[in-house]
């Protein structure tokens, strides 16, 4: 037999056998996280379904299920009592699993954003630990962080970087951005982007903003503002009124901006501006870095070692004197030389590289086989 039949034969073989079946049961809308990962599972060979109504309804065998966000299966989808949907989610990971599927888990957090303090949240995040089979993190403080916190078996665990957006378009020029921001030219741009929620630390940014001795200096903040509920949350509101009537340095644009408008928020800067109070990871300061801005941001969690892969300005969570001072330090910067560098920093969290390492790591840890 010829080396060109025998290959022939081969690939037909290869063809004609079933591709793994993944599960991310989460929507495609507004989870760019989401969408990247599944499409770099489909280009390694792996066919993969979205949605939670896959977990809760479907009654197809999934090789793997890949859950990111826990409470998105229970706060965000369902009727009835939070605790009871909390259960059905259990109860039908356990089916899944039952029937051989495999729980590959993402920590994005060690706590839901909105529910710091809930048992409920708490109990449900350690079920989940409890079923895993591959548990994915981000850094190894993500690690440390999250045995500190629960109950953490002798589970199989990764460490894989948090993948880039070059995904999103990016075509304006800064001249452009700012004309159509009406940002004067030679300011010296500060933007808060993303949903702005409480952990966001919103209050922080603005006693560092007014604090910061930068002549020119303009903040834009971009995103959909969630509130909260009560006096606190009126309050919250009539202080994003005021700043915006009030400061002519300041553009608020609180909504959710669409994918194709982010190039223009990001063109206008000349930094990115992270003001969290608690948490573990930000796409934020990944989207920043894949836009080759410099990025201000705490030291929490996974943050602190996204940003210094690159050249970036890191302060203590909280520190309202360390982030003025911080926001002084852009205008003397290289800003060239900034975003070549986080531009191929971040070009190297390609997220084809990522499912590739989590899917050996199913196979080293024998988890599952995939070849």
């Amino acid at each position: 037999m010829t080396g060109s039949a025998a290959t022939g034969m081969q690939a037909e073989a290869d063809a004609g056998k079933e591709r793994p079946l993944f599960l991310v049961p989460h929507r495609l809308t507004g989870y760019s996280y989401v969408s990247e990962l599944g499409r770099s599972y489909q280009e390694l060979g792996i066919d993969v379904v979205y949605g939670p109504e896959n977990l809760f309804e479907s009654t197809t065998r999934f090789d793997v299920i890949h859950l990111q966000w826990p409470e998105d299966q229970y706060r965000g989808y369902g009727s009835g009592p939070t605790d009871k949907r909390a259960e059905s989610f259990l109860r039908r990971l356990d089916e899944h699993k039952r029937k051989g599927t495999k729980l590959i888990w993402t920590v994005h957090n060690i706590v839901p954003h909105e529910y710091v303090g809930s048992d409920l949240d708490t109990k449900v995040y350690q079920e989940v630990i409890d079923r895993a089979d591959l548990i994915v993190h981000h850094c190894d403080d993500s690690i440390k962080l999250l045995a500190a916190a629960y109950t953490v078996p002798a589970v199989a665990s990764v460490v894989v970087s948090f993948g880039n957006y070059a995904g999103y378009p990016d075509s304006v020029s800064r001249q452009e951005a700012r004309k159509r921001l009406a940002i004067p030219q030679d300011a010296v741009v500060y933007l808060c982007f993303g949903a702005l929620r409480g952990y966001k630390g919103f209050a922080t940014l603005l006693r560092a903003y007014r604090r910061a001795r930068v002549k020119g200096k303009f903040l834009v903040v971009a995103g959909y503002y969630t509130g909260a509920g009560g006096l606190k949350g009126k309050l919250g509101t009539l202080r994003l009124l005021l700043v915006d009537w009030l400061d002519r340095r300041a553009r608020l644009d609180l909504k959710m901006i669409d994918d194709h408008d982010v190039q223009t928020y990001f063109r206008a800067a000349d930094a990115v501006v992270l003001s969290h109070s608690r948490g573990l990871n930000s796409g934020v300061a990944v989207l920043g870095m894949t836009f080759g801005k410099i990025v201000i941001g705490p030291d929490l969690g996974c943050i602190g070692n996204v940003l210094r892969q690159g050249e970036n300005l890191i302060y203590t969570a909280n520190d309202v004197s360390e982030l003025a001072a911080a926001m002084e330090r852009v205008p003397t910067l290289d800003l060239v030389r900034i975003e070549a560098t986080n531009k191929r920093v971040a070009g190297s969290w390609d997220w084809s590289i990522i499912a590739r390492t989590i899917l050996d790591a199913l196979d080293q840890h024998g988890v599952l086989s995939l070849s």
